[in-house]
């Protein structure tokens, strides 16, 4: 007999687990599969002391439940993957959103002065349900009301995968400012 088959079943099956979740009912209570969630903490450092913070819940996009599925079922087959390096690059705009499932792009994505794209700092412990990406920019010029940030598969826009993103209260940085972005998405 084939093994090919039964394998391929079930990634059939986690991919669709994965993607769509899976629910059983026992009685009147309701169990739950696999569910994606993302909180974002926003720390602006001003001279050694901070003067901002926020925290809060992010928008797991449309693209960025394909990006978990492509994961998943890739294996070791790099080349199927939407990144073999992951999701590790956070994107900050000036430019006010609301977020939307659909969304695939940072609008008017920063590209300049210490705050354009870059790869942030991965870290997530075996048997755990968190991943955290964090990064602290350091501002090299002045921006006005830095209000959104973008978490993508890739350094450049025209071959990224959003992920998630979030907004928070809009925030002035002179140059020298730190704002530090981490995102922690917890699958459970």
């Amino acid at each position: 007999m084939n093994k090919t088959v039964p394998i391929a079943v079930m990634v059939g099956l986690v991919v669709a687990i994965a993607s769509f979740g899976y629910g059983y009912s026992s009685g009147t209570q309701v169990y739950e599969g696999v569910k994606v969630s993302g909180w974002v903490k926003v720390q602006v450092v001003r001279e050694g002391k901070v003067i901002y913070f926020q925290e809060g819940h992010n928008l797991i996009t449309n693209q960025g439940i394909d990006i978990i599925a492509k994961q998943l079922i890739a294996g070791t087959n790099a080349s199927v993957k939407a990144n073999p390096l992951g999701t590790t690059y956070i994107a900050l705009t000036t430019t006010a959103i609301t977020p939307a499932a659909g969304d695939t792009t940072l609008s008017g994505e920063i590209t300049t002065n210490g705050l354009q794209r870059a790869e942030g700092v991965y870290n997530h412990a075996n048997s755990t349900s968190t991943i955290i990406v964090k990064k602290t920019f350091t501002a090299s010029g002045s921006f006005t009301a830095v209000q959104a940030a973008g978490l993508f598969n890739s350094n450049t826009a025209s071959s990224a995968g959003m992920l998630a993103e979030n907004t928070f209260s809009s925030v002035n940085l002179i140059s020298g400012d730190q704002i530090t972005i981490t995102w922690t998405i917890t699958i459970s």
